[in-house]
């Protein structure tokens, strides 16, 4: 049973928004959430949210958060029980449209901030609504076009969970802070850029904070952003530490983090700092990350002052260049940080995959040569706990994303 916060009222509409997997997961989606918060306010509608695994598509109009490429078997198989009209909306839809638009009525392009009340009013009117939200700016019914907004818009300060969760619910009952947007980096690996003209920080973040914790009664706090550059960062910690919540902040961007702030991390209840070194130096600043090993290694020399002891690594194969001697150079990289830290370290290595909208785009998933990569992994990082995600996934993740030809 969910916390009552938005109590459903007779209402001419429904929207059903679906997170095609777990609901363990889906309920620290976003992009959900805003959604969930966006349709509920409306006086004529309400909006339920429906997982994998929780809750049932009833509405006439659902929309499917496709994240994930592997989700695709479960959308369709969803996608059954719909009656009425479908759309979809989300990284995967975003970096591909024209694959995937053959599957629902119509798409969300960009942010679905601005657009979706458009759609919604125009749905009111009945008869004549495709035709009608065809020239909607990020709305794909048959030209492609993107809304992208200057400002963040208004945030889903409304975020139900069960009463009770368990240890599948991985960050536990929490409030999901979207502090920016977008990323001021431009690694050559990473669609952001394809999408996100500038990135964009929200300004309203005290007020957020506040109301947030006060209507949803967390004692949690779990930032999203991309490289956590927010100019106000500090003061954002600084202000959860004095309302007395833990919190979690995402992958750390290396060279602009210094010693106070991982300092405010570890007093907001952080046991573990999570770093992406990618490959070694030189493939590492090739593919546009320009982070030296120097930079890494005095990381952790920060993370050992302030009393860090467990620090994750995320490393791939498969990049462009990347040859046996660049392998046997980021394991070398890896036991330098092995030896100065002072506490456990984690690696994961994970498979390049080439991502639309990315400069690497056209870059091609080659499973004989990453077959010969992974053995070198196998033979170099013996010594340790690596966890790597099978090539048969990554594969699938990468022909289903992909632009055909």
């Amino acid at each position: 049973m969910e916390e009552p916060i938005f109590k459903f009222k007779k209402a001419k509409h429904s929207l059903d928004i679906v997170y095609p997997n777990k609901y363990y997961g889906g309920l620290y989606n976003l992009g959900i959430l805003i959604v969930y918060n966006s349709v509920n306010k409306r006086e004529d509608w309400n909006c339920n949210r429906v997982f994998l695994d929780q809750g049932k598509i009833a509405s006439e109009l659902v929309g499917f958060s496709f994240q994930y490429e592997l989700d695709i078997k479960n959308i369709l198989e969803m996608k059954k029980q719909c009656k009425g009209f479908t759309f979809a909306g989300g990284p995967v839809i975003n970096m591909n449209p024209e694959k995937f638009r053959k599957h629902f009525d119509f798409l969300i392009l960009g942010e679905v901030e601005g657009v979706l009340d458009k759609v919604l009013d125009e749905y009111e009117k009945g008869e004549g609504f495709l035709d009608r939200i065809s020239n909607i700016k990020g709305v794909y019914v048959d030209k492609v076009s993107y809304n992208f907004t200057k400002e963040l818009g208004d945030y889903p300060l409304i975020q139900p969970f069960p009463e009770k969760v368990d240890e599948t619910f991985v960050f536990g009952k929490c409030f999901i802070l979207e502090i920016e947007r977008g990323c001021p980096y431009n690694c050559k690996f990473c669609a952001l850029p394809g999408f996100f003209e500038k990135i964009r920080y929200r300004k309203n973040w005290k007020e957020i904070i506040d109301r947030g914790l006060e209507i949803n009664k967390r004692d949690r706090v779990v930032i999203y952003s991309a490289s956590f550059t927010h100019p106000e960062r500090k003061e954002i910690l600084k202000h959860l530490i004095k309302k007395q919540v833990r919190a979690s902040v995402p992958s750390i961007r290396v060279g602009m983090i210094d010693k106070e702030t991982i300092s405010l991390i570890k007093q907001l209840g952080q046991k573990s700092l999570t770093i992406a070194p990618e490959a070694n130096e030189k493939l590492r600043l090739s593919m546009g990350k320009m982070v030296k090993d120097k930079d890494y290694l005095d990381f952790v020399e920060i993370c050992n002052e302030v009393g860090f002891t467990k620090l994750k690594l995320y490393l791939m194969i498969g990049v462009p260049g990347m040859e046996e001697k660049d392998i046997i150079e980021m394991k070398e990289f890896v036991d330098k940080i092995k030896e100065k830290f002072n506490g456990k370290i984690y690696v994961s290595v994970n498979y390049f995959v080439p991502k639309p909208k990315s400069k690497f785009q056209d870059h091609p998933f080659d499973k004989k040569i990453l077959k010969q990569q992974t053995k070198i992994v196998e033979r170099e990082f013996k010594h340790y706990r690596v966890k790597m995600k099978g090539l048969k996934t990554s594969y699938l993740e990468w022909d289903i994303s992909k632009i055909d030809s």
